[in-house]
């Protein structure tokens, strides 16, 4: 029995009082530590995401637990999880696992030699103590953000079969859905189709080769940002300076070597994934910025109208965040809006459009819901919210009050900015 297992070989960090945590979709999270204090802290900031931790006080009851899962990371405090070399065997096995388990490790000693050893064995992580939880779970978020990342489609291009065939078990064991196209010629119908994060192109097709494919998407704003890795079996200079003229990311030179191919692919897909948050993901909360936003929500009312739906504009506001900033710091407001933001990704997440605007106000758009609708939605997170308890750096607990105002298209206002004027002065 599963459960009895967690029990025996853990300590589960769970809050009670809390009603957000849904345990049927938590992601497995893992702390090897023995101060119970440390857990409680790490919970109390996923609680409104539905996610959990499950902490275990020693490092022989962690390797047991773990023969029996794959969690989504583990974070282990090496000075006190027991035997070093035993930490390093568990960092080395869990890294070695497909796909591999992504490990944070705390250490008190901040030595290079420390750094590069842990390095060694597979960590992706390292926090020199004393580090607070909210630091521990701003470096273990990354890590998930990261390993998430590879959860993608990719559109694979080559006229032979085999070539097709041999790539599929490279990637899918990872996490990668692959498409496979033999045929050239319907590349952009099957491209407009899969929509994929990346695309691997062979440079010597008949009819159409990869060069000219890859001028193709290029011309397109809509793909002008996908990255496109080449596959050719040729080594001069001529064709790889063509492969990077015409807009090509990176090269692999045939035959494919399946370690080179991983390499090449996550590290374009990181850099895509990094380029396209700063420019669209406000970097407190990180969920949409303004400017993306107000375009995600200008889409949603065209099809909307489109398809004589209604569209319902909610804005939450924290109330006078000016004066938290001033009384506790900004360390305190920025600590209310993250735990907001994260409670709303948690609470919107099924094709909702969710940014944040600035001075406190988070924006979210719902499409054919109408305001009743969206108001009893909307009752079970404000609940939620009306009971979070903040600590400020002194201290200081306090509480934080929830403006909020719903409007909806096409009574309220056929325009985003007349829906957003009607909903500030209903705030």
């Amino acid at each position: 029995d599963l459960g009895k297992l967690i029990n025996q070989m853990g300590q589960k960090v769970d809050d009670q009082n809390n009603s957000a945590i849904a345990p049927e979709i938590c992601s497995q999270l893992i702390l090897i530590d023995s101060n119970p204090q440390v857990g409680s802290q790490l919970q109390q900031l996923v609680e409104c995401m539905g996610m959990c931790w499950q902490q275990i006080t020693n490092i022989e009851d962690a390797k047991n637990f773990l023969q029996t899962i794959s969690p989504d990371l583990v974070v282990i405090n090496v000075d006190e999880a027991g035997c070093r070399q035993e930490s390093l065997s568990l960092l080395s096995e869990l890294a070695t696992r497909t796909p591999p388990v992504p490990v944070l490790v705390l250490a008190g000693n901040d030595e290079l030699v420390e750094r590069v050893t842990f390095a060694q064995c597979g960590a992706r992580g390292f926090l020199a103590k004393p580090v607070t939880a909210a630091q521990v779970w701003d470096v273990s978020s990354q890590l998930l953000q990261r390993t998430r990342s590879l959860r993608v489609n990719i559109l694979a291009v080559d006229d032979d079969p085999l070539i097709l065939a041999a790539l599929r078990p490279m990637l899918e064991p990872w996490g990668m859905r692959m498409t496979a196209l033999d045929n050239p010629l319907r590349f952009w119908e099957v491209l407009q189709s899969t929509t994929p994060d990346l695309v691997i192109l062979d440079v010597d097709m008949p009819q159409i080769s990869g060069i000219e494919l890859c001028q193709a998407v290029r011309t397109d704003p809509q793909w002008q940002e996908l990255p496109i890795v080449f596959l050719t079996a040729h080594r001069e200079i001529k064709i790889v300076q063509q492969v990077f003229a015409v807009g090509g990311d990176d090269y692999v030179i045939k035959p494919v070597v399946g370690a080179e191919l991983l390499a090449r692919i996550t590290h374009r897909l990181e850099r895509s994934r990094l380029l396209q948050s700063l420019s669209t993901k406000d970097p407190l909360t990180g969920v949409a910025n303004q400017f993306q936003s107000r375009r995600n929500l200008e889409h949603l009312i065209t099809q909307a109208e489109k398809n004589q739906q209604s569209v319902c504009l909610a804005i939450l506001s924290v109330n006078d965040l000016r004066q938290i900033n001033i009384k506790y710091g900004h360390e305190a407001g920025n600590q209310v809006l993250q735990r907001w933001s994260r409670l709303f990704q948690s609470a919107f997440c099924s094709g909702e459009v969710l940014g944040y605007w600035g001075n406190g106000d988070f924006v979210v758009g719902v499409s054919g819901l109408t305001k009743p609708e969206i108001n009893h939605r909307l009752s079970e997170i404000l609940t939620t919210l009306r009971q979070q308890i903040f600590t400020a750096f002194d201290g200081d607990r306090f509480q934080v009050i929830c403006n909020f105002a719903v409007v909806e298209y096409p009574s309220d206002g056929l325009t985003l900015q007349s829906l957003y004027q009607a909903a500030v002065g209903h705030n």
